[in-house]
């Protein structure tokens, strides 16, 4: 998760790009669009949807600004799921997606992807929080907002957008700063001009169903009304010429807004308000592995501690620092402290077992993995935790019983770019080579480098020694993903395109 200068500029670009393919939460206008009534669904078709919905992913993958550590993957879906459970239409189709990307924002896109950064999770000071802000994305996906809004433009123009970013980041590659920030200029202007306004209705409807998302899910209602004055005081407080947060800009804030908010909430408020503890330790996690120079991140829990003692979340925040400076023992020190029950307890105990593989205590580790997979059995955290723990002690034998229960995990969760990478490590550990090939191209494919995977597997193909099997389940891979790799190499004009 660390940050790189031309991540940066990657996580720039697509603010810049996606966010005119996504959902503000207010409009700059009051204008009144033509009653479409079901016309929304003839826009953009179920399949048009899921298409833009695969081929954005691949391409927040391809840039490397996709989070994929399992534990804060499991808590969004987990938290955003039980928002779209208490929705009006929780049949409704999404794929949530956590940013690594240190600014305050969130948005959502045709095909139902609903996008964090993790800057807004690290500002939030709750969960209803968070909830409140991805309630109101999901009820822009739930209520039609966005294919109204990409009504009068045709759908040809997002791919654009995603081919625009990939030309900045070539740019970026070869230093050509000017180059690169006249193509975001250029292409923001381009796209403005065919953009559709929201009217504030679709805004205020979009409120009025997320807080009352909120209230069914058990969240703070006056959570919406909170975050959007504190976004509008650090506005206000702006007079030293730094630029207003992210969520801001793309999400403008006003006076009205606030009041509708806290009037709706007085409507709802409830006293059964339903908060995971979990909240305080992901945000953590988050602060810890997104930092680029672990010593800083280390230096900040010492400062914090000598101004007050450290809550129990921030103790596994410090425990994390330490992890990330190969300081196990210091690391189960911070940790010995801290009650491993409740939702809580599976953080703790993951935790510890990295400490024990930073202190090359094998057998610790393993029996302290045997308890948890004991607890949670087949989970996908643990089994990826598991399989994680058997590649950084490089243990063949640890490593045979991963790929197993990644390949079971695998039938069920193909979509995953990061277990099939881990698969593939565990598979090379445990001698099967061919299997670790096949697993990692998969993974190349699904973080939108569709060629390099198809010269991947050209290459296990021309081996001798396959059998009948292994050949068959390579040409099939094959014809699979030819047709994004053809795709992809027309659109960038060249054999593959610029790294990620």
């Amino acid at each position: 998760m660390n940050e790189s200068p031309r991540r940066r500029l990657a996580a720039h670009c697509l603010s810049a790009l996606l966010g005119l393919a996504a959902v503000p939460l207010m409009a700059q206008e009051d204008i009144r669009l033509p009653d479409i009534g079901s016309s929304a669904g003839a826009v953009l078709s179920r399949q048009d949807e899921q298409e833009y919905a695969k081929e954005l992913m691949r391409q927040l993958r391809q840039y490397q600004l996709v989070v994929e550590d399992p534990l804060l993957v499991e808590y969004l879906d987990t938290l955003a799921y039980r928002l779209v459970e208490a929705s009006d239409r929780p049949s409704t189709e999404f794929t949530f997606v956590l940013l690594n990307i240190p600014v305050v924002n969130a948005f959502a896109t045709p095909g139902g992807v609903v996008a964090v950064h993790t800057g807004l999770i690290l500002e939030a000071r709750s969960e209803s929080e968070v909830a409140a802000v991805i309630a109101h994305e999901i009820a822009h996906v739930t209520q039609h907002h966005i294919a109204r809004r990409v009504e009068g433009a045709t759908l040809d123009q997002i791919p654009i957008l995603l081919g625009m970013v990939g030309a900045i980041l070539a740019g970026g590659a070869s230093g050509s700063g000017d180059a690169a920030q006249a193509a975001v200029l250029g292409g923001v202007a381009l796209m403005q001009q065919r953009q559709i306004n929201f009217t504030r209705s679709n805004e205020y409807e979009a409120d009025r169903v997320g807080i009352t998302t909120l209230a069914r899910a058990s969240f703070d209602v006056d959570a919406m009304a909170v975050f959007f004055g504190r976004m509008a005081r650090l506005t206000r407080t702006n007079s030293a010429g730094i630029k207003a947060p992210e969520y801001l800009r793309t999400h403008p804030v006003t006076t009205t807004r606030m009041a509708e908010a806290k009037a709706r909430a007085d409507n709802l408020r409830q006293s059964n308000i339903s908060e995971q503890p979990s909240f305080g330790y992901m945000r953590e996690r988050i602060r810890v592995l997104a930092a680029a120079v672990p010593g800083e991140v280390d230096n900040y829990y010492r400062d914090l501690a000598q101004s007050r003692p450290l809550a129990d979340h921030e103790r596994y925040g410090q425990a994390l620092a330490a992890i990330r400076l190969n300081d196990g023992e210091r690391a189960l020190r911070i940790l010995a402290s801290l009650d491993g029950s409740g939702v809580q307890g599976l953080p703790v105990a993951l935790a510890r077992v990295s400490a024990m593989v930073r202190q090359r205590d094998r057998d610790g580790a393993v029996a302290a993995m045997e308890q948890i997979r004991h607890s949670f059995p087949a989970h996908r955290v643990v089994v990826a935790s598991y399989a994680r723990m058997a590649v950084e002690l490089g243990d063949r034998d640890l490593a045979e019983a991963a790929e197993a229960e990644l390949r079971s995990l695998l039938l069920r969760d193909s979509d995953d770019p990061a277990l099939w990478e881990l698969h593939a490590r565990n598979a090379e550990l445990a001698g099967d080579l061919v299997r670790a090939a096949e697993s990692q191209a998969e993974a190349t494919y699904l973080r939108g480098r569709a060629f390099d995977a198809l010269s991947q597997l050209e290459e296990v193909e021309k081996r001798p020694d396959l059998d009948y099997y292994q050949r068959a389940r390579i040409q099939a891979q094959i014809a699979r993903m030819t047709p994004l790799a053809l795709e992809q190499r027309e659109r960038f004009g060249r054999e593959r395109p610029p790294e990620g």
